[in-house]
């Protein structure tokens, strides 16, 4: 009896190894979103060998047989049992809300880091610089502040991040241009707490808002634009049907490999129909995966409508059917700045700035800078 516990014992020991050896192929983690350490080579040079014992060690960390099952088991462990974040970039908010860890965002929501008057003035200077370059070709300007996800919902954080004060770098910004510049800017959060009070706007397990949130902003948005080019957009919003599904856990749940473990109630907002395509130049790039990162134009080929272009981050992917409904052509543009030579090329009517609370920390690069940048 004793040899068959310990063979069993042994065996059970020598599984991960097993697994090691016969492999699964795998390039990318499932739970951590990222790529595996790929199996150690060694070259002539001392570098490599002086590295070989870290990259075997990565190499065998990454690839021990059932790594994936052991991260997801130790991830539901500590957020059903003991409440707690398994990972750095998860926060474990209460009644199922999940938040993303990023630092400046956690900052922003406890107000421990407030902007100071040295970046308050920065961010004066680089948008007013961008609003002028702009008006001399004749092309309008806004710039649109979106609260993160902490700001919204802050009653599901947990109790472990306080709130030192109210004060946040958005409202700060906002606040001090409404005073001090006649830069257009659009602050989203009490259109936004308008909508919560109706309809979840956030997804409960991603950072981002749902179409719910995104229509929301979108007819703030569309309300704004109607002021600004008042003789070439039409500022009726385009109807839309409501609906909810259910749907495995999002990207932070997936952080933490529990997108089937852990669901997702989408509360989604729908065109009722769609007139606004992709352009032909950009339909073959953007079936690819690395699709959202990639600039891409939509538009109903009009031309009544007027021309423009968006900057944005993560947070435009949900915009993108709506605001594409008034606009002859429009080019969304992964950036935070604002690019000149994309300016050059689209000639629009107007430029849209979209910025998310936790990249105000970041300093903003202005057109004089980006344009010795590119002569370079």
């Amino acid at each position: 009896m004793d040899f068959v516990t310990v063979a069993t014992f042994l065996g059970l020991l020598g599984l991960p190894l097993v697994a090691l050896w016969l492999g699964n192929g795998a390039e990318i983690s499932g739970s951590e979103k990222r790529l595996l350490a790929r199996p150690p080579q060694l070259e002539a040079q001392w570098a490599s060998w002086a590295s070989f014992p870290r990259r075997s060690e990565a190499y065998f960390g990454d690839h021990l047989g059932f790594r994936e099952t052991m991260i997801r088991n130790f991830a539901r462990i500590h957020i059903a049992i003991f409440g707690l974040s398994p990972s750095d970039k998860l926060i474990v908010g209460r009644e199922g809300w999940f938040f993303y860890g990023d630092p400046d965002a956690v900052a922003n929501y406890r107000g421990t880091d407030p902007l100071g008057p040295g970046e308050l003035a920065r961010w004066q200077r680089t948008l007013e610089e961008r609003r002028d370059w702009l008006a001399d070709q004749g092309i309008a300007y806004l710039v649109i502040l979106v609260p993160d996800k902490h700001e919204v919902y802050g009653e599901y954080m947990p109790p472990s991040l306080p709130r030192a004060t109210e004060l946040n770098p958005l409202d700060q910004l906002a606040d001090y241009l409404g005073k001090k510049s006649r830069v257009e800017v659009l602050n989203l959060r009490l259109p936004l707490q308008a909508a919560k009070a109706e309809r979840r706007i956030y997804h409960r397990t991603d950072t981002h808002w749902n179409e719910a949130g995104a229509h929301a902003a979108y007819r703030a948005i569309l309300q704004r634009l109607g002021a600004l080019l008042p003789t070439k957009l039409n500022p009726k919003p385009a109807p839309v049907e409501r609906g909810r599904h259910e749907s495995p856990g999002l990207g932070l749940a997936g952080l933490v490999g529990l997108e089937n473990v852990l669901g997702e109630e989408i509360l989604s907002a729908r065109l009722s129909r769609p007139r606004a395509r992709i352009a032909r130049e950009h339909r073959a790039r953007y079936d690819q995966r690395t699709r959202d990162l990639e600039p891409v134009a939509h538009g109903i080929p009009d031309p009544q409508l007027p021309r423009a272009v968006i900057f944005r981050d993560s947070f435009g992917n949900a915009l993108i059917p709506f605001l594409s409904e008034h606009f002859q052509r429009v080019l969304y543009v992964w950036d935070r700045d604002v690019d000149p030579q994309v300016v050059k090329t689209e000639k629009p009517d107007i430029v849209i700035q979209q910025i998310v609370g936790r990249f105000l920390r970041r300093r903003p690069r202005g057109i004089a800078e980006l344009e010795a940048a590119e002569q370079n």
